[in-house]
Parts: structure tokens; sequence; C-alpha cells
């Protein structure tokens, strides 16, 4: 039997049927993805796919199986066409992950690279992993080159280390062995809400500080989460910190705290015209250490006209801690060609104008085709801001479907400035919870009786489909789709660079 070559899909999407007759759809692959191709004919390309077969004893074995990418006539596109060799591939996949209430994005180079942007704080993100990365184990961990998060809020990293409780999960399929290279973050680390039974005073929650002038700093910022004193660390602290710290005796774990201007953070993925700038956070030196400005509450809303593309310092009030470790995301800006992505984690209305001053006075440049919008669609954003990215494509990660986490995300002011500052007709908007699926199952009782009785019965749902939005771009062009539970139908955009270098739209592919 012929040895399969390692190839990645070379058009938009690709449907693979079971036989080279275009009989039984068994799924659609992206842009980018990557392929086994046996053998290419003049009527289609045979496939390796892979059906993960659970067995008695509840290990997972993967049968490989033959598919068929069949084009058709109608299509133009001839078999040879449709996939390329991986060693030439050139697209860089960057998933947008629903995760509920918080962050998860995945980016993975041409060559590779893999790096997780947060992570949520339940387990959607780690059963999100195990099925993109199949076939792990305590002797194979997949490498992770870096885990960036952008700021200690539970809801961007308390999934993280769910990642690691996966690894003795019951049902192998839901496990994932990792060994991350880096660990960056934003050298701020919660502290434990009390103290001696009393409620910490805000300007405490944070670390060490020092005044400057009227104004109060953080300044006993980290850089080796390993090092922080446990007495130090707030529960999902603590957990992210044991983690960590068997993740390193797999492999040493480089820090690093990130702040605007950091050129070499990535100089292990920068690469030509693919490459990632550090914006944020913003640092200023007090007492001889290096600080970060302690925000206040912002006026009470909602806020509504003019004021939103307001640049001046925000009228905050008092001492937040909240605010301040959003404020000081990590932001950064993902180059490739002529495409560039901006993440901005939980970044605030204050924190923000910094940012769009600095972009009108030519310090930075925020201007983006591919806006991950901060703080899941909160008010607390700044018009000036999303009107310097000028974004094409807009992604939203929120999930308000429990009663537990209500927060009305995305507000309607938020979705609104999007599509007046987008720079294109007609802009594109995702949610990521809007993206998801559900199947309806029936109507069931909870199996504790008391609950039962109080309760009542209630109707059962199970996740078809994850909420996705993917995007793929070569620097030239950008393909941007989401899946859905019927699993013939894809939602999808793309955009091409005219003589100008501006995105323009484009038909998108699918053979």
């Amino acid at each position: 039997m012929a040895v399969a070559t390692r190839c990645v899909v070379n058009v938009d999407l690709v449907d693979v049927w079971a036989d080279a007759g275009r009989k039984k759809f068994l799924r659609t692959l992206g842009w980018g993805d990557e392929v086994s191709v046996k053998k290419i004919t003049s009527s289609a390309v045979e496939i390796e796919t892979v059906v993960y077969e659970a067995a008695l004893d509840g290990s997972i074995t993967p049968n490989k199986l033959p598919g068929f990418i069949v084009p058709t006539r109608s299509s133009g596109f001839k078999p040879a066409d449709v996939v390329i060799k991986a060693a030439n591939n050139e697209v860089l996949r960057v998933n947008f992950i629903d995760v509920q209430q918080g962050d998860g994005a995945v980016i993975e180079t041409p060559d590779g690279k893999l790096i997780l942007v947060d992570g949520g704080d339940n387990q959607l993100f780690a059963r999100y992993l195990a099925g993109r990365f199949r076939g792990t184990s305590a002797a194979k961990p997949k490498d992770v080159d870096c885990i960036l998060v952008t700021h200690g809020d539970a809801d961007h990293f308390e999934g993280l280390p769910r990642i690691f409780d996966s690894e003795t999960h019951p049902e192998p399929k839901k496990r994932l062995f990792i060994r991350p290279h880096r660990v960056y973050h934003n050298g701020i680390v919660k502290r434990p809400g009390t103290r001696n039974k009393k409620r910490v005073p805000e300007k405490e929650l944070l670390g060490p500080t020092a005044k400057l002038g009227d104004s109060l700093y953080l300044v006993g910022l980290e850089t080796d989460l390993l090092k922080v004193p446990d007495a130090d660390m707030n529960a999902p602290f603590l957990k992210w910190k044991k983690a960590l710290a068997a993740y390193n005796k797999r492999r040493k774990i480089v820090f690093r705290r990130l702040e605007l201007g950091d050129t070499k953070a990535f100089s292990f993925f920068n690469q030509g015209s693919l490459n990632i700038e550090v914006l944020g956070p913003i640092t200023e030196t007090v007492a001889g250490k290096t600080g970060l400005k302690f925000l206040g509450d912002p006026p009470k809303g909602p806020r509504m006209g003019h004021e939103s593309l307001a640049q001046e310092d925000l009228d905050s009030k008092g001492f937040s801690a909240s605010h301040t470790i959003n404020g000081h995301s990590i932001v950064f800006k993902l180059n490739y060609g002529g495409f560039s992505y901006l993440f901005s984690g939980d970044l605030n209305d204050e924190a923000s104008r910094f940012l769009a001053r600095e972009h009108n006075k030519g310090t930075v440049n925020l201007r983006s085709e591919v806006f991950k919008v901060p703080h899941h669609g909160s008010a607390d954003f700044s018009g000036a801001f999303v009107q310097a990215i000028s974004p094409v494509v807009s992604v939203v990660s929120s999930g308000d479907e429990n009663a537990r986490k209500e927060y009305i995300h995305p507000r309607a002011t938020l979705m609104g400035a999007l599509g007046k500052h987008s720079r294109v007709a007609e802009p594109l908007i995702f949610v990521t919870e809007l993206v998801a699926f559900f199947t309806y199952e029936k109507l069931v009782q909870n199996v504790d009786p008391q609950v039962a009785r109080k309760r009542g019965a209630f109707h059962g749902f199970s996740r078809a489909a994850f909420g996705l939005v993917k995007t793929r771009t070569d620097g030239r062009r950008l393909l941007i789709y989401t899946d859905s539970a019927n699993v013939k139908m894809k939602e999808a955009y793309a955009y091409q660079l005219d003589d100008s270098g501006q995105p323009t739209p484009s038909v998108v592919v699918r053979v």
C-alpha cells in the first residue's frame, strides 16, 4: 500500500464523501486543513479519513477509512488543484472558541507553531482542544509553543487547568496532554479576597502599590508564576500554578511578563510578514520599579452619543481591582501580509482611550481587519478605539446563556459601534454563543428527587456544534466561516486585497 502524503486543502471549503460518486457525505474541510492523500486521479482526491470509535474498555481506536474529494465540473477545479503538499502550506489558522462567558482562541501557523490565547473558565476549551489534537498521551504530549493569558480574570484562564485535569478524565476521547514551552501574562496576580475572615480592600487585592503624585500604581508585578507564594494567590491562580508546576516537569517553561513594545517576546514566532506586536499593557516607572496605574470605577451608564468618541482621560473614581486588571490586559496585533488581527482581552474604556490617542499620534497602529472585541461586548468600551481599528470582521466572545453569569453581553451600543466604525459597507460581526448549535433531546427529570419535586420536568438539549468562528489567511486573502448543526451548511465569507491593499469581498469557493 502506498504511503499517504501529508497535504493541506488549497481551496476555501471541500466536501469529503465516502465514495468517488459523491455519495454519503462525511464532512467539510477548510482551507489549510491537513489531509493525508493516498492518490489523485483525474476525477477525485482519495484521502485517509479517521473515525474514532470507543472500545469496551473506554479507549478510543482511530480507524482509517477512505474518503474522496470530488470537484464538480461547475467548480472549474481539477483534483490536483484542490490540495498541495504540507511543506508548501502558507495558511495561518485562527479559531475563536465559544467558552460561554470568557475568551479562548487558537493560533496555528503554516509551519505548525501553536499559541493558545486565554481559555475560558470551564471545560469547553479543553474539550475543543482534545478533539482538535487527538492521540496525545503522557509519553506523547502536544507541544504548545505559547500560552498567552491576556489577564488574570477567571473567565480568561480558569479553563486552562481543566486541560491538565482532562489527563485523568474517565473518557479517553476527552483527554489532552500538552507540553507548554512558554507562558506569557500581564504580571498581575490576584490575591485572596478575604484575610482573617474580613474582605480585603480593593487597592490591596493586586499586590504592592506605590504613589506617584495623586495616582496609585501596582509595583509588585510578577514574571515567574511558580515563584509567587501560595498565600499571594486566589483560588483560580493557585489551581493554575499547580498545573504549571506539573507542566514544568515535562519541559522548563519560559515565563514572561508582556508590555507595550516588547519586541523580543515573539522572536520564536515571527517570520517574514508573519509577526506579533505587543501594544499593551502600558507601564510606567514608579520609585524605580515598573508599575501599572491603579484604575477606578467608570462613570455610571448607560452611555450614548458623542461621548463615546471622547479621547481625554476618563473621569473614573476610587480604586477598582477589576477595572485595573481588565484595563491592563495584554493587547497584541497579529500581522500576516496584508491582514491583521487585534486581540484586546478585557480592555476597557479608560485604557482604550490612551491607545486611541497613541494611534492618532502615529505612535502605534491599531488598524486591523479582524478584531477580537474586548470584554465580551461590555458597555465599558471606547468608540474612539473601535474607530481607530476600523475592523472588517469583529468577533465577540460572550455566553450569557446561564443565570449564574448574566451581563447582557454584547451590549447594543457596542454592536452599533462595531458596525458604524467598520471600513466596509457590510461588516461582519460574529458572537460566539450565536454560532453554537444545540439539539433538542427530550423532556427530562432531575435525578435528585428533591430537586425534581421543586423544579419539575425540563427540556434537555445537547451541543450539536461548537460555537467556532474559524478564520484562514495567507496574507493575501481572508476566509471566515462557521459550522452549523447541519453538517452540509456553512456560513462563509471571503476577502481579497485589491490593488491598493484594501480588503474587498471575494467569492467563497466550495468544491
